[in-house]
């Protein structure tokens, strides 16, 4: 995701903790084997809970972590088969332009398969992995609590 993106995960247990590891100086989308250009990690992160209840709904109606980059906004598929994994992930991405864009279904579908590229995040593990990137240009004006709004980069 790169320097200054933000990455949201949904807190699915009490008193839950967090763990960062496996960086890499370089990974191809779709990482076939089972190593990438590993690195270090020497990060600053910021942990901040999100508690009102549009964070709420919205982590509770995707389908795993969704992310921020300067570019675009990320939403995630998870599953053992990579076309549930598709699935997953266009679900996820309509449920995200539902809430925050107000889009119906049928324009938010038409507008992925029209100008949305999905992207295989890895399948070398059990788990195959999809992100729906979603272009800031695009959705910057159609946002319902603006762009500056709270878990929005400025």
């Amino acid at each position: 995701m790169g320097e200054g993106a933000r990455l949201f995960l949904p807190v699915q247990v009490p008193e839950a903790m967090f763990y960062a590891g496996d960086p890499h100086f370089a990974q191809g989308d779709g990482e076939v084997a089972l190593t990438a250009f590993e690195a270090p990690l020497r990060a600053t992160l910021r942990l901040t809970l999100h508690s009102d209840t549009r964070a709420r709904r919205l982590a509770a109606g995707l389908a795993g972590p969704y992310a921020e980059t300067a570019g675009h906004y990320l939403v995630t598929g998870l599953d053992e088969d990579l076309d549930e994994a598709v699935r997953k992930a266009t679900r996820s991405a309509l449920t995200y332009l539902a809430e925050r864009c107000g889009l119906p279904g049928a324009v938010a579908l038409a507008y992925l398969s029209a100008a949305v590229d999905l992207r295989i995040s890895q399948v070398v593990d059990g788990v195959k992995g999809v992100h729906v990137c979603l272009p800031k240009a695009d959705l910057g004006p159609l946002l319902i609590d603006g762009p500056t709004a709270p878990g929005l980069l400025r």
